[in-house]
């Protein structure tokens, strides 16, 4: 049995994720994370606008994934693999030795101050273009200017990214193709050329940094290649700010690499949905509670003992 641990990305928050691991050991990385932020993150786990404030979202899903990653390590189930969904990348990378927590926290920090600073500057927007596959839209968004593919997440599921007149654009085209385009609630374009002032503000910052190589392989999102390296893992995450996340060839690649189960841990349970759609004959875990922990610790534990 291979075990993938894989983290969330921003558009994941849930107002009071932390409720249910009060006093949980694992929430003692909460301070950590904080002290990383220069401030404390636990108000911003509690509110429900975080998720449509950039700079707010990513460390608050961050810190809900690290507690989770945690309370999974501590019962014993550590990965073989991990990765993580754009932000959910410097979950992975802390999560497999690469950035201790408080540099992580810091790192990410800069991350989403910078691209919060950016969706202010550069207006833009994203649509989730289902029902049809990578090719058909990247047709689609090579007949529009300002529209870029930036997430493909699993087969029939494709998010394109740019100016608001140019996703509104998609969505009759898409229809003519025989899909639907559905508006997403977010902040700005990520994934575009939109994003382009964040690179040089987390490029610094991890420059600063002591990066460390991975523990387990760790599976790049931009390239959807497995990494062993230092400096390959601090290239991703730099990256990832520009770069199409390419999900579906990630899962596709944890497949390859025998990964037997894949376990979500973190908010939302978007990424155990895209697994059972794209790699269904690999076993998927959610763990976002402790009764989803306790649940996952004797399912993986009956395959081990079985």
């Amino acid at each position: 049995m291979a075990i993938a641990i894989v983290f969330p990305g921003q558009g994941s928050h849930r107002a009071g994720a932390m409720d249910p691991w009060k006093d949980h050991p694992a929430t003692g990385v909460l301070e950590e994370v904080s002290a990383g932020l220069g401030r404390d993150v636990v108000p911003l786990i509690a509110d429900p606008g975080t998720g449509s404030r950039t700079a707010d979202a990513q460390p608050a899903i961050l810190a809900v994934s690290l507690v989770v990653g945690q309370a999974l390590l501590d019962a014993g189930i550590a990965p073989d693999v991990v990765a993580g969904h754009s932000l959910g990348e410097f979950t992975a990378a802390i999560m497999a030795g690469c950035l201790e927590v408080r540099e992580g926290a810091a790192l990410v920090g800069t991350r989403g101050t910078a691209m919060g600073e950016a969706c202010a500057a550069n207006p833009g927007t994203m649509a989730a273009v289902v029902k049809l596959g990578p090719d058909a839209v990247e047709v689609l968004v090579d007949g529009i200017d300002g529209l870029v593919v930036a997430n493909d997440n699993a087969p029939g599921q494709v998010v394109v990214a740019g100016h608001p007149d140019a996703v509104s654009q998609v969505r009759d085209r898409a229809k003519e193709a025989g899909g639907r385009a559905l508006p997403l609630d977010v902040e700005g374009a990520f994934h575009s050329p939109a994003m382009a002032p964040a690179v040089d503000a987390v490029r610094a910052a991890i420059a600063d940094l002591t990066v460390r190589d991975p523990g387990p392989t760790f599976v790049s999102g931009s390239t959807a290649a497995p990494l062993s390296e230092a400096a390959a893992v601090a290239e991703a995450l730099v990256d990832g700010i520009l770069a199409p996340v390419r999900w579906r060839e990630v899962q596709e690649q944890l497949r390859a690499l025998g990964v037997t189960d894949v376990v979500e841990a973190g908010p939302g349970g978007v990424l155990a949905g895209l697994a059972k759609r794209t790699i269904p004959d690999v076993t998927v875990h959610k763990v976002e509670t402790p009764d989803d922990l306790h649940a996952t610790v004797e399912a993986l534990g009956a395959r081990i003992h079985g």
